[in-house]
């Protein structure tokens, strides 16, 4: 399970060190990049990519707006290999869609670990600190 956060620096050649609090959740060499939902870069333990997938696989072909999803899920998908250092290197492609800088906050999100600039984040977790009550209510307290 990926929780907390942690800070991290991208290097000059684009590859991101994945920290000790989530390195071990990462088996078999495989993660998978994507376009995250909110500006972020989402990284995803191949298993649990594979679940994501094959929902997006079972959309009505024939619905535009679920091939306009399918389309921009699968195309801002990358395979990424983790070196022998516990390294990746982050695709630019979506590095420059989220405006990622060298400073990074990775965020675990349970299933998977969120890729944000550091000031972006630092930004919306300010917005989210003085609605986490509000929204906990709304989203588990009335369960």
């Amino acid at each position: 399970m990926f929780y907390g956060q942690k800070e991290q620096t991208i290097d000059e050649k684009n590859r991101l060190v994945l920290p000790s609090l989530y390195r071990n959740e990462f088996q078999g060499g495989t993660i998978y990049a994507t376009l995250g939902l909110d500006n972020c870069i989402e990284l995803f333990p191949a298993e649990v990519y594979e679940d994501m997938a094959r929902k997006y696989a079972g959309l009505e072909q024939f619905d535009p707006t679920a091939r306009k999803l399918k389309r921009a899920f699968l195309s801002n998908t990358f395979p990424l290999q983790i070196d022998s250092h516990s390294r990746v290197l982050l695709p630019r492609e979506l590095t420059a869609k989220v405006g990622l800088t060298r400073k990074v906050t990775l965020v675990g999100m349970m299933d998977h670990v969120e890729i944000w600039d550091k000031s972006a984040y630092d930004e919306e977790e300010a917005l989210e600190k003085e609605n986490f009550s509000r929204n906990a209510q709304e989203l588990i307290g009335s369960r």
